[in-house]
């Protein structure tokens, strides 16, 4: 990167401050803007209308056919997933998946690479990306994912299924990632409503994803939903915290990891969250135990109770939890803002050295 060549790949994973894309959106622009030629792609998509939920607003799906989905929150049901901690299956040959990426505030999206994380056994229909000219494509099993590689760059396509045999009976989308062949940096946004670490930790593809996508930095940002409870327990919350860092370092073991610290908030709206510091307290002892980062949004946002002030400033929801979007871009903003104090820091010890 510091050649002007190269890409640097972030994933980051948590629940649903993550899954609007707002903040993360935010701290993806800037980092893609803050010096000309850094827009390495968008990153991961997922039709997430077809699972009744809510899409980030950067680019846009639609659907045909028969779909049904399954995410990780949901306990009651068994299914495949993968990083996206979501998926959604078809029995019709005929369905169909459109995505179209919206211009940001800042940035214009664009990938002349579709890969597309899916089932692959024997009974799986084949993916075919539609309203694009595909020039070569792999498909690599052992990671779970095919590529297309496309003769130009686009910013829309259609995704179609093919049958090639009788015994194909269903497929499985867990999730699509696009890129492009610009050096810079590509940020993944990946996020569950409602998610939690437990929540990841029974996604049994995760790993695989993970270690194909070859991230350079990891965020983690899974406690909120933890710690929203009257029976929180750190050790099984740390238990919870370290299997996470292990796969991770498992599938990427070059790869640097940042925990963030979850926002100050109150349960059901009435009593102070407590355990936002209990939680804040067993990432900094995970981080100084497997040497990751941390960013402590809590301390940052004032610490205990200071959702109050959030909300009186007009950056916090009446449910004490989440953000509206002046807060998220806000939080989106410092996170940038961290990154390049340490890349300041980074680059004065170059000089000294």
């Amino acid at each position: 990167m510091l050649n002007g060549t190269g890409k640097i790949t972030i994933i980051h994973i948590g629940g649903s401050h993550i899954q609007a894309d707002i903040y993360t959106r935010r701290t993806r622009e800037r980092l893609q803007t803050f010096y000309p030629g850094m827009n390495g792609g968008k990153g991961m998509v997922f039709p997430y209308r077809i699972a009744n939920t809510n899409n980030p607003n950067n680019y846009y799906t639609n659907a045909s056919g028969n779909w049904t989905s399954c995410k990780n929150v949901e306990l009651k049901k068994s299914c495949n997933l993968g990083l996206t901690g979501i998926s959604v299956s078809t029995s019709d040959s005929f369905a169909t998946i459109g995505f179209h990426l919206r211009k940001d505030s800042l940035v214009n999206y664009y990938f002349n690479r579709i890969r597309i994380f899916h089932s692959m056994d024997s009974c799986s229909f084949a993916p075919i990306p539609e309203m694009v000219e595909v020039i070569n494509s792999e498909t690599n099993k052992e990671m779970g994912y095919t590529i297309f590689y496309l003769a130009k760059e686009y910013n829309l396509f259609e995704l179609k299924l093919n049958k090639t045999s009788a015994i194909q009976n269903h497929f499985e989308l867990y999730g699509v990632s696009l890129e492009n062949d610009d050096p810079g940096i590509i940020y993944h946004s990946i996020g569950i409503n409602g998610a939690s670490l437990p929540s990841f930790l029974r996604c049994n593809f995760l790993e695989k994803h993970l270690s194909a996508l070859k991230p350079d930095l990891v965020i983690i940002s899974l406690g909120t939903n933890d710690a929203y409870t009257t029976k929180f327990k750190p050790d099984f919350y740390k238990a919870n915290y370290e299997a996470m860092i292990k796969i991770i370092r498992k599938a990427a073991p070059l790869s640097a990891i940042l925990n963030t610290v979850a926002n100050d908030s109150y349960l059901f709206r009435r009593y102070p969250n407590k355990n936002t510091q209990l939680a804040s307290d067993v990432i900094y002892d995970v981080a100084r135990t497997y040497n990751c980062g941390v960013w402590d949004f809590y301390k940052i946002m004032g610490g205990f109770n200071s959702s109050r002030t959030w909300q009186a400033e007009g950056m916090m929801m009446k449910d004490l939890v989440h953000f509206n979007e002046k807060g998220y871009l806000f939080i989106g903003d410092l996170l940038f803002n961290a990154f390049i104090r340490s890349y300041d820091n980074h680059l004065n010890s170059l000089l000294r050295n």
